[in-house]
């Protein structure tokens, strides 16, 4: 069996990259492979079972923890920060946009110049503005809901649909946030808002139930997948379930001729050819791909004669202030299961040299809980004087941390319960962190004082691997880096990687547009094209 491209996985950038190249060429033959199964979305029943359990379909899909005593696990982790991957992804159709906020963000244009700028990692291969008309169309292809008259970044192109309102348990933070110059705005998000302009997203209705959406409000990319198959005639178009990748077939120094994949259903394993392979398996699985791929030309691996794949692996720690709100005079409490107010206050050139942060009103900044109230069985009087009384107050939000070459993923020897191999993970996060988040406490401090709180503890912090990045990161020549600036792996003319692996850095936000802009660009790369 020969196809003309490969896309191992079939997540957002799987499902982007083969709508571009079969909207260019609807007769080319595209096989998608992807490891995991099928769970079913926009179900009512599925979802009145999370309302009740709050046990989404797809978490067991995820990772398990790390080793302990009584639980075996899937992963090992070394290092001085627990890196873990528990929950961080999702082996199943449609890949992490299963479980994902939907929060959309663009990189700044200091963000593409890391290495000029601070001295740290390096230089993306070209700049914002390379990007922007992809970014507009990744906003289009995930449905985004935003601020189009937000002065942060140039866009040429609007949102495609309007921004959520702030929520009245934005109020206080939003108030505190004046008082104390920093500046906020809507928060971009992938769940259809209210407009007239044709989607195949359903509105959002604002369940707040959002982990999983009855409706399919939320970009969900096996929901996408399942569009482009149904309602376009791309005969060429196959996804494979249950296909475990085991490794890349090389085809002399330059080239690849296809994959060796594990069939879950035969149990056999089966090889397939290709005019040309895209790793599209997210940052993790990706980088172990190229790593387990060897052959007498690539003896460490794909793209590997330089020791550079696996490493310099990035994430986004992501910390939680909290504080007590004397009072709750307004009777604040969760109205919907998504944030709707962000401040890139901190996601500045100034802050570039630290390491940059933003900041989120969670949903439920004000930690009030009706429904536990009503299920310990509490009075009506007793829940009113909780309600208004003294609450926590939370702040969340994500920072910026640097990829150091030690800093890496690995294959193990052993397999998990999907069939692909465990991942080591060796992560020490850097000796000035600490010392970074007390800056950043005394950045957010002020907020918490205007609304009335004291900010005194340190906040939790999660190493969650959510969005790892940069271990096949891209470089203009083969000694810093893995892919070139059209996400071929250097020394290799057929052999392309596209995921949050290939990103020199991700700044202060979240991963997803950007990933989705360039799987974009590398469809008009692949098409011949050279602009968007």
């Amino acid at each position: 069996m020969k196809v003309g491209t490969i896309i191992v996985g079939s997540g957002v950038a799987a499902t982007a990259l083969a709508q571009t190249i079969l909207k260019a060429d609807p007769q080319a033959s595209v096989l998608i492979l992807e490891a995991g199964v099928r769970v079913k979305t926009k179900d009512f029943g599925l979802w009145e079972q999370y309302m009740l359990t709050r046990q989404t379909p797809y978490d067991q899909y995820t990772d398990l923890p790390y080793p302990t005593r009584d639980m075996p696990g899937e992963n090992k982790v070394t290092g001085a920060a627990d890196v873990t991957l528990n929950g961080a992804r999702v082996f199943a159709y449609g890949g992490s946009t299963l479980h994902w906020g939907g929060w959309s963000f663009r990189l700044k244009p200091e963000d593409f110049h890391l290495k000029s700028n601070t001295g740290q990692g390096i230089d993306w291969a070209f700049d914002y503005d390379t990007l922007e008309p992809y970014y507009c169309r990744a906003e289009h292809h995930l449905a985004v809901s935003g601020d189009s008259d937000d002065p942060l970044l140039h866009r040429s192109r609007d949102y495609p649909f309007r921004k959520f309102p702030f929520s009245a348990m934005d109020r206080p933070i939003a108030d505190a946030m004046k008082k104390a110059k920093v500046t906020f705005s809507h928060m971009p998000i992938a769940r259809r808002g209210v407009s007239t302009e044709p989607s195949r997203h359903a509105p959002c209705q604002t369940t707040g139930t959002c982990k999983y959406c009855p409706f399919g409000a939320r970009y969900a990319a096996c929901n996408y997948l399942d569009d482009l198959i149904e309602w376009n005639d791309w005969q060429g178009l196959s996804v494979k379930l249950g296909a475990v990748v085991d490794r890349i077939i090389a085809d002399g120094k330059r080239k690849v001729k296809g994959v060796t994949y594990w069939d879950r259903e035969s149990g056999a394993l089966q090889d397939v050819e290709a005019d040309r392979v895209i790793v599209a398996a997210g940052a993790i699985e990706s980088a172990k791909l190229l790593l387990r791929s060897v052959s007498p030309d690539w003896p460490a691996g794909l793209g590997n004669n330089n020791d550079l794949v696996g490493r310099y692996l990035v994430t986004h720690p992501y910390f939680i202030f909290d504080s007590i709100l004397p009072s709750n005079p307004d009777r604040l409490q969760a109205e919907m299961d998504f944030p709707t107010l962000v401040s890139r206050h901190f996601d500045s050139r100034g802050e570039q040299q630290h390491g940059k942060f933003v900041l989120v009103a969670p949903p439920d900044a004000v930690s009030f809980n009706l429904a536990r109230q009503l299920q310990d069985g509490l009075s009506r009087e007793k829940i009113d004087r909780a309600l208004v009384g003294a609450n926590k107050i939370q702040l969340h939000g994500m920072i910026e941390v640097f990829g150091k070459p030690e800093n890496r993923v690995t294959n193990l020897d052993d397999y998990n319960r999907i069939g692909l191999p465990m991942t080591q993970v060796e992560f020490t996060k850097d000796e000035a962190f600490e010392d970074r988040m007390l800056r950043v406490q005394e950045k957010v401090a002020p907020i918490f004082t205007e609304m009335g709180a004291d900010l005194k503890k340190k906040p939790s912090i999660s190493w969650r691997t959510d969005h790892a990045a940069s271990v096949c990161r891209m470089s203009e020549n083969e000694k810093e880096g893995v892919v070139d600036a059209d996400l071929r792996v250097h020394g290799i003319d057929n052999l392309y990687v596209i995921s949050n692996a290939v990103f020199p850095n991700i700044g202060a936000i979240n991963p997803t547009l950007t990933l989705t802009a360039l799987a974009l660009k590398l469809g008009d790369h692949l098409n011949g094209r050279g602009d968007a």
